[in-house]
């Protein structure tokens, strides 16, 4: 009985980290990153201590790739080059040389806690999928009854500080309203998951004995829209049409000319339905994404010239962590508000570019399309097919358009179902599935490994 009480002890040190985050302002400051590191060595320590460990391959490869992440941004802080042009005068690439301390801890974070996870889902990937998707909509069904008493309270804070930004907007106990909108979207996905997941249901049966998770779905879209951020409501009407398109491509269902055209007309009708209804039942939505078109209020098209004007500048080396606000303000066009602390270009694309270089971003992007192809082939099931197709959706949407994706609270999520989905692929190749890797090359459905 020692093995099962230790293995609930890691697990409950991972799965609580989806909950706690969020309620850690994000998980972003250094005494929220401590907590969660602590629970994700925790977590570690306990199974090295009881089980034999088998590191996966694609593990080793991550650790590998993190490694020369952070071995550059050493080399990057080290006074052994040529000194910079004016006004970085200094012989060392990056601005400021002692900030790669807290990016390489908070990368060491996140690797160590996709390693627990990974360990975690060996031994039952599907139950490990379906346990971070409950654990994310119970963190977001938290978030909604946060920011709701907040409303009825009328307090306008975090639960941590008094808000200065985003008034009357729910937040929960964020200080930011797409970050907010992210968890929300997380917890509709999560619901949806967790709804469609079992097979052989019919419609009506599926309702009545999960028609719980369409509530908690539904609950999430409306405080989604509370908190007013435009690209959560953009992002959200996307993640669920690529979900719903994907469960069906992947269910094998014959594709007629028919199917086809009246899918895109039920996606396009659907589409247009909740736009409507958010314009009438939520009008202060429309003011919010009229006001795109003033130039005095959105300045990000500003914030994203002056990122590419930075990369161009030194499109090889990068100027270090914790370098954006300064060189963004330095390559500023004359429509960005100097004055603002620009920490980020709102574009994370753009901000590795800056911090690490073409060359090194290019490598940490083609390592992770490669990894997601992998990953994809691996998988078994039209929901799980749909969830990491869907959640991948969210992140590359949210990371071209601003930096939250970055918060410990956001991309935790992304990261488990990345784990659980490679340990299914693991898993199908043991049993036979697939011959090579973790990537399954049948193309014939295996009901047996349906959760």
């Amino acid at each position: 009985m020692v093995f099962p009480v230790v293995f609930r002890v890691a697990q409950f040190c991972l799965l609580a980290q989806i909950i706690l985050a969020p309620l850690l302002l994000g998980g972003a400051r250094p005494w929220a990153m401590g907590i969660l590191s602590v629970l994700t060595g925790i977590g570690i320590l306990a199974l090295c201590a009881k089980m034999p460990i088998h590191i996966p391959r694609y593990l080793r490869v991550i650790w590998l790739i993190a490694g020369l992440v952070a071995g550059w941004m050493i080399v990057q802080s080290l006074p052994i080059w040529p000194m910079q042009a004016a006004p970085f005068n200094a012989d060392h690439i990056a601005l400021f040389p002692t900030a790669w301390h807290s990016t390489v801890a908070d990368i060491l974070w996140f690797i160590a806690t996709l390693t627990l996870a990974s360990l975690l889902a060996h031994k039952d990937p599907h139950s490990f999928i379906k346990q971070v998707c409950i654990t994310t909509a119970c963190a977001a069904t938290l978030q909604v009854g946060l920011a709701a008493l907040d409303q009825i309270a009328g307090w306008q804070t975090t639960f941590w500080f008094t808000k200065t930004a985003h008034i009357g907007d729910w937040t929960g106990s964020f200080a930011n309203r797409n970050a907010f909108a992210t968890v929300m979207i997380f917890g509709l996905l999560a619901s949806l998951y967790c709804f469609a997941r079992t097979p052989g249901f019919s419609a009506a049966k599926r309702i009545d004995q999960k028609g719980g998770w369409l509530a908690i779905a539904v609950i999430c879209g409306v405080a989604l829209l509370q908190s007013h951020s435009r690209s959560g409501v953009a992002i959200a009407l996307v993640s669920i049409i690529v979900f719903g398109w994907i469960y069906v491509l992947a269910s094998n269902v014959a594709l007629t000319r028919w199917r086809i055209v009246s899918g895109i007309l039920i996606t396009s009708g659907w589409v247009g339905a909740c736009a409507l209804l958010v314009i009438f039942a939520f009008p202060e939505i429309g003011p919010r994404f009229a006001d795109l078109s003033r130039l005095d209020l959105i300045q990000r098209d500003d914030a994203w010239a002056s990122g590419v004007y930075a990369v161009m500048a030194r499109p090889i080396t990068g100027y270090g962590p914790g370098s954006i606000a300064l060189v963004l303000g330095h390559f500023a066009t004359p429509g960005l508000n100097a004055n603002a602390n620009w920490f980020s270009s709102h574009n994370i694309w753009l901000d590795g570019a800056i911090t690490l270089g073409l060359p090194m971003m290019a490598c940490l992007v083609l390592a992770t399309l490669f990894a997601g192809f992998k990953i994809w082939r691996g998988l078994g099931t039209p929901p799980q097919k749909a969830l990491f197709g869907t959640i991948t959706t969210i992140f590359v949407l949210s990371a071209s358009v601003d930096w939250i994706i970055t918060l410990p609270a956001l991309i935790l999520p992304i990261g488990l179902v990345w784990a659980g989905c490679s340990q299914v692929g693991a898993r199908r190749h043991r049993e036979g599935h697939g011959p090579s890797g973790f990537a399954a090359q049948s193309g014939t459905r295996d009901q047996a490994v349906w959760p």
